[in-house]
């Protein structure tokens, strides 16, 4: 079991600041995620962008870990492979004595190519640490290739759709509970969640269930939750029906794909 935390939210933000401040490497930090929406409670980890000289990330991760486990020891850490869907090193790290939620998520970039996270109306308002180069301004959303990548998802969720309705009622008829479940999931609500996005809050199109909250009419968001967890297989089956039906319903508000 997971000890009592002693090292708080607060005090990883304070050392990553200092670490960062103290590094003539970077030229930028700043957090994403609930920080830059607004959204932050117990349970936010720490979303971490640094901007970095050419040459210098790997020098960057190492004075990151030195900072934090001045703190605490770092109990995990866990380094995509590259390249990364965004086209910067990416790495989570928890601590052992923080609160499990608290891990930090972090991105170092350099100054130029791959996803910036700066434009507001996906990742929020910066919560800028340090802009030593003045590279922080929030940037317009680039709408014509935000476009292509919906329209190109919803030519897939047209046809995907209901093509693969009978994945999930062929798993309740052979009485799979765990095949149903998943098949549920992955073939009638979430693209259900997706397609809702795309009417309702397509700059963020691609979030999945996250800030459902904000993002749907409260009696849609009300409605989606009803269908999320089937307790039999029966209901697997009426909810999926019921995602059917609103799938459809939605789908007909659409304007058709170019």
């Amino acid at each position: 079991m997971h000890s009592e935390p002693t090292v708080s939210r607060e005090a990883i933000i304070a050392v990553l600041r200092a670490a960062l401040d103290g590094s003539p490497a970077v030229l930028a930090a700043f957090l994403g995620g609930s920080d830059a929406t607004g959204r932050t409670d117990e349970f936010s980890d720490i979303d971490l962008v640094v901007v970095v000289e050419d040459g210098s990330v790997e020098e960057t991760f190492g004075v990151i870990h030195a900072a934090l486990e001045e703190l605490s020891p770092i109990s995990h850490r866990w380094r995509l492979a590259d390249p990364t869907w965004h086209g910067h090193p990416q790495e989570f790290l928890a601590l052992r004595d923080a609160d499990p939620a608290h891990f930090v998520d972090l991105v170092v970039q350099t100054p130029t190519g791959g996803e910036r996270f700066l434009d507001a109306e996906r990742h929020g308002r910066a919560d800028v640490l340090t802009d030593r180069a003045g590279m922080l301004a929030p940037i317009p959303l680039d709408e014509a290739a935000l476009q292509q990548r919906i329209d190109a998802r919803l030519a897939v969720l047209r046809e995907r759709f209901p093509l693969f309705q009978t994945l999930v009622t062929r798993a309740v008829r052979r009485g799979f509970i765990a095949e149903a479940a998943v098949a549920y999931q992955d073939y009638a609500y979430r693209p259900l969640i997706e397609l809702l996005r795309i009417r309702h809050c397509p700059q963020r199109f691609d979030y999945g269930a996250r800030y459902l909250d904000r993002d749907l009419p409260d009696s849609l968001r009300t409605e989606i939750e009803s269908l999320a967890l089937p307790g039999s297989l029966d209901e697997v089956e009426a909810f999926r029906a019921q995602a059917q039906v609103l799938f459809e319903a939605t789908l007909a508000e659409m304007p058709p794909t170019p």
